[in-house]
């Protein structure tokens, strides 16, 4: 048994951790979480992101040296995160753009009059 861990550590690329890294954010961005789970999701994908950020940033020399086949499946795999990333960036945008309709709808149903001056009325009376 020691020998199949030797030669699997043998075979590790020094670029695992980030590969690893990578294929957990891609599922994660592949899953749809529900309201009540979605800061959740959204946490975990931010610091895998932060992780992601600070692996590259530390092990720079082990890109510079790295197989080519390895990155440009990192540079592939960066792409469609960047992807995923930005249509969800995009969802947002649109939830946040009705809720802003939606909340000013309700404030109108509220009280349609807010804009109007109080003080006007066509039956004023000037010995009040």
């Amino acid at each position: 048994m020691e020998r199949s861990d030797e030669a699997r550590e043998a075979t590790m690329s020094p670029l695992d951790p980030l590969r690893l890294k990578t294929k957990r954010l891609m599922e994660l961005l592949d899953q749809t979480p529900s309201e009540e789970t979605y800061d959740d999701w959204i946490e975990k994908i931010q610091h895998l992101l932060n992780e992601r950020e600070a692996f590259i940033a530390a092990h720079s020399n082990l890109l510079a040296g790295a197989n080519q086949a390895v990155i440009q499946e990192l540079v592939a795999d960066s792409r469609q995160i960047d992807l995923k990333l930005s249509a969800e960036t995009a969802k947002l945008g649109v939830q946040i753009s009705q809720l802003r309709q939606t909340q000013s709808s309700r404030k109108s149903y509220v009280d349609p009059y807010e804009d109007v001056d109080n003080s006007f009325s066509p039956y004023f009376d000037s010995r009040q």
